[in-house]
């Protein structure tokens, strides 16, 4: 038990599987005894053969293709606009203090309730999906890295002025070290919030989709498809998260020393 306790990648997998594990036997022990009802929930077997029989007929690569797309190009954006931001916010007081309050207001919009709104200027194509993704993403970007480049110590900064350092090698050799966990952490959830955003987009309006398939799940009362959608995409948010906590570690190696 003390190996499972290690910080290393062969205890954190096999704890993954057993978190994994763990789940899908409630989830059967629940479908057997608390919800019978197949309406409202499906065991895990029915699932799995839900997402084969949608991988046999295309469906599951149709959908994939659709909603992968819409956030493999727009993330990415929201990632690099929203440093962008941030960067211009940390260093600029000014600027921060006049744009900060306008940001905080579109924040707190619930851009996904505009999702219709979009649809009807954009269309029903990858122009609305791109616009929601961007809004709902940008945000936890924007903040994260502000805060991220101010969190570096005063005599960290000091002592590199002191070596006649330029604001640039101060930037990339100070701030931008000690901001790198605050940026992937914002990165995170942004991620997270864009999986939300994209599918949702996609419940108003879309051909094709990961929301679209959920959408006429449930139109057709259909929980096993629909559950099917929901394990995948929740496999999606697992990976992105475990792919951007592994780039923290070769951004930031010092932090797992720190853990150790």
């Amino acid at each position: 038990m003390n190996w499972l306790a290690r910080d290393s990648r062969p205890a954190a997998t096999v704890r993954l599987i057993i978190a994994l594990a763990i789940i899908v036997a409630v989830w059967e022990a629940m479908t057997r005894t608390v919800i019978t009802n197949r309406l409202i929930l499906v065991p895990p077997d029915d699932v799995f053969a839900a997402l084969v029989t949608d991988f046999s007929n295309g469906s599951l690569a149709k959908n994939s293709a659709v909603t992968l797309w819409e956030l493999v190009v727009s993330f990415p954006v929201a990632v690099v606009a929203g440093v962008a931001i941030g960067v211009v916010l940390a260093g600029n007081r000014i600027v921060a203090s006049t744009a900060e309050p306008l940001l905080t207001a579109l924040n707190a919009v619930p851009i996904v309730a505009l999702a219709p709104l979009f649809i009807a200027w954009l269309g029903l194509g990858f122009a609305s999906k791109f616009a929601v993704i961007i809004l709902v993403s940008l945000f936890s970007v924007i903040i994260s890295t502000e805060v991220g480049l101010r969190s570096a110590p005063a005599e960290f900064i000091e002592a590199a002025r002191s070596f006649n350092a330029s604001s640039w090698q101060i930037f990339t050799t100070v701030t931008l070290p000690f901001a790198i966990p605050f940026i992937v952490g914002g990165v995170r959830v942004a991620f997270a919030r864009a999986l939300v955003g994209v599918i949702v987009a996609e419940f108003f309006g879309s051909l094709a989709g990961y929301g679209n398939a959920i959408l006429a799940a449930g139109q057709q009362f259909n929980t096993a498809n629909l559950l099917a959608y929901v394990v995948v995409l929740g496999a999606l948010g697992l990976v992105g998260s475990i792919l951007l906590r592994t780039l923290e570690t070769r951004l930031a190696p010092w932090r797992e020393v720190a853990r150790t």
